[in-house]
């Protein structure tokens, strides 16, 4: 079957027509999704101060001895180990600290299971919009 139009002044056949609105169609709706960014599960802006350790600037106390161990304590000392500043304690976690732990993540793997693709994707959109904004804040603290 070919196509005429007063426009244009040869006979088209209609297959290739159709064929070829199809193609920019979809052409047009990729180029949309991926070039121009225009994502459904855009990144969750969020952020997370900067500890003062982490600040330019901040000076803290040099450690004599520098070790992980406190005397008569279990925490732990964190230490930069090419200053000795001290930058905290943490405590160990307990053996029932660590059930509590395990027992929450399979409580939350119940619910991530749930989850569509989109929404995961979303997640490791965020996830990874959170890293390379900070990257510059890493880079500083672990220099």
């Amino acid at each position: 079957m070919k196509l005429s139009s007063p426009f244009l002044p040869i006979d088209l056949p209609w297959p290739e027509i159709a064929i070829t609105i199809v193609g920019l169609l979809l052409t047009f709706i990729l180029l949309r999704s991926t070039l121009l960014g225009e994502y459904v599960e855009a990144p969750v802006n969020y952020a997370v101060p900067l500890p003062e350790q982490c600040k330019p600037g901040w000076s803290g106390q040099i450690l004599d001895n520098p070790s992980i161990k406190i005397p008569g304590s279990s925490a732990i000392q964190c230490y930069n180990s090419a200053t000795g500043q001290l930058l905290g304690q943490v405590n160990p976690a307990t053996p029932d600290g660590i059930d509590r732990a395990v027992a929450r993540a399979a409580e939350a793997q119940k619910e991530w299971a749930t989850t569509t693709f989109r929404q995961r994707r979303k997640v490791l959109r965020t996830m990874l919009k959170y890293v390379v904004v900070g990257m510059g804040s890493s880079v500083r603290i672990t220099s």
